[in-house]
């Protein structure tokens, strides 16, 4: 008896924990504590990044500061799946918990993780394989690229592993656990400090030894987001449960679109390595230390993007659209503000900034023009960053994968290329700040369209909807295709209205017959 008690108190304190936090309470709140958790987990990790820049600046060799920076622009793209993934995961988890189907989480969590691991596993080996072509696609060659090969065989190895951290960690924010998943990435982000001069000086193993701090960094995170997630939801949200095709089936509909999303911003950051590219290894090491700078002091910014997903995602399930306004107009306050007080800090320290990486001629040219003038452009990413993951969770994720890729092509390629044409590589970094001011207007104005219309959030879709045409946007960023597309994934719904109302009015016509026939009687 006392062991069916205590069985039944667990599993409520595990339904608690899965239980729809952000449909009740204070938005500005659950948006302030989730960004700020969420942030201090993407700190740890940008943290990381920034150390393994410093340490290896402190080397002398401007190559192996370009080296990175080149291997960067290849696992961007790589992460842009596993994070496509994660969003997928997360978004479904959310809705789910917001409905009030709790019961239904751990199993999609399980059949979550599985294809993360699978298919990250398939995408590494070839990645492995041709890592020298990869490189040398995107612009690295002597020196630079012998580097980055060396760094980039040993970071390839743990995709699969960090994709699993990645979603386990996005899980827990879906729950509303963000405390939790900040746990593995700060424990994670402390083991590759203490291994990074470990590794690079102490063994001489320079930059490769940056590297294998990163994988056991990796493994470390996975590790223990494994063991706090077992803590929060229990062993059995590692138990296969059945339903593997149909949450694969619901996890793809807003992975794949969220996916090509991601790919979209190493697209472009690939598009400006190349264009610097041109103009010699200091401007590309330049380019590299601002891609270091960039996540850890704007990652308020991208973890905005991360902590607003489940507070969306929870309250649609509950049906619930003033609280999903609600949520951008707080997200957009915290945006600004932020962004204000970081830029301001920037520009005042922007020759200290540069010095720290002892970066030198064009490449502390390059950092200083981005603290003083374009850092303040990330106002309106952070506008795009919202509007996506709101598309993401309002069963518009199609909508973000066009979004991103127009910004990719039409508002980055012209204004970096014109930018490149009159003012050198400062004219590149610039072009794309532009595109990103532009971009960042038009998307979120068009997630408050969206979420006024509440018919837009609150209809259901049909399952059958062919979701291949997400590829669409990706390859043909117009909008006069984005909206054939639209109308043919609505055809079905569209028939299926037609002949409502060709019975409504069969049906008008035959009692107005009979009432016609009575009359006469």
């Amino acid at each position: 008896m006392s062991s069916n008690t205590s069985e039944k108190e667990t599993g409520s304190e595990q339904q608690e924990t899965i239980n729809a936090r952000f449909v009740t309470g204070s938005i500005l709140r659950h948006v302030i504590n989730m960004t700020a958790t969420t942030s201090v987990g993407l700190m740890s990790i940008f943290f990381v990044e920034l150390v393994d820049m410093y340490f290896i600046s402190l080397l002398g060799e401007e190559s192996l500061a370009a080296a990175i920076g080149f291997s960067g622009a290849i696992t961007f793209f790589i992460f842009s799946i596993s994070i496509g993934l994660s969003i997928g995961l997360a978004a479904v988890v959310a809705r789910v918990i917001g409905a009030g189907q709790g019961d239904q989480a751990k199993r999609v969590i399980f059949n979550g993780l599985l294809t993360s691991f699978v298919m990250m596993s398939f995408i590494a080996v070839p990645v492995y394989l041709y890592t020298e072509q990869l490189l040398s696609l995107v612009g690295a060659e002597g020196k630079t690229l012998e580097f980055a090969v060396k760094y980039m065989k040993i970071t390839v190895i743990s995709l699969p592993v960090i994709s699993i951290g990645m979603s386990m960690g996005a899980v827990l924010r879906a729950v509303g656990a963000a405390k939790a998943s900040m746990i593995s990435t700060v424990l994670a982000g402390i083991v590759n400090i203490v291994l990074d001069p470990l590794f690079i000086f102490t063994l001489d193993l320079h930059i490769e030894g940056a590297a294998y701090a990163t994988l056991v960094a990796r493994l470390t995170m996975a590790i223990v987001a494994a063991w706090v997630l077992a803590r929060q939801l229990g062993l059995s949200v590692f138990k296969f449960q059945g339903g593997l095709s149909g949450d694969i089936s619901s996890i793809s509909k807003i992975a794949i679109p969220a996916a090509l999303t991601s790919l979209a911003t190493p697209f472009a950051n690939s598009y400006v390595t190349t264009s610097v590219a041109g103009f010699g290894a200091d401007a590309v090491a330049g380019l590299a230390i601002i891609g270091r700078i960039t996540p850890f002091a704007f990652a308020v910014v991208f973890a905005l993007s991360a902590a607003i997903g489940p507070i969306v995602g929870q309250n649609i399930g509950a049906v619930q659209t003033a609280r999903v306004k609600s949520a951008l107009n707080s997200s957009l306050l915290v945006i600004f503000v932020v962004v204000c007080a970081t830029s301001l800090i920037m520009t005042l320290f922007a020759d200290t900034i540069a010095a720290i990486f002892n970066a030198s001629g064009l490449s502390a040219e390059l950092v200083v023009f981005f603290c003083i003038f374009t850092s303040w452009s990330f106002v309106f990413s952070g506008a795009q960053f919202i509007a996506n993951a709101a598309f993401n969770n309002m069963n518009k994720a199609t909508w973000s994968t066009f979004a991103n890729w127009a910004k990719a092509t039409v508002g980055t390629i012209p204004f970096i290329w014109l930018g490149g044409e009159w003012a050198g590589a400062k004219g590149i970094i610039a072009g794309q700040a532009i595109g990103s001011v532009l971009f960042g207007i038009i998307t979120i104005i068009v997630a408050y369209k969206i979420v006024n219309n509440p018919i837009n959030l609150t209809k259901k879709r049909d399952d059958r909807t062919r979701y291949f045409g997400a590829w669409l946007p990706a390859i043909l960023p117009q909008f006069g295709w984005q909206r054939f597309m639209e109308e043919r994934w609505n055809a079905d719904q569209r028939d299926e209205k037609k002949i409502d109302k060709f019975s409504e009015i069969k049906s008008d016509m035959i009692s107005r017959t009979n009432h016609k026939s009575n009359s006469k009687k």
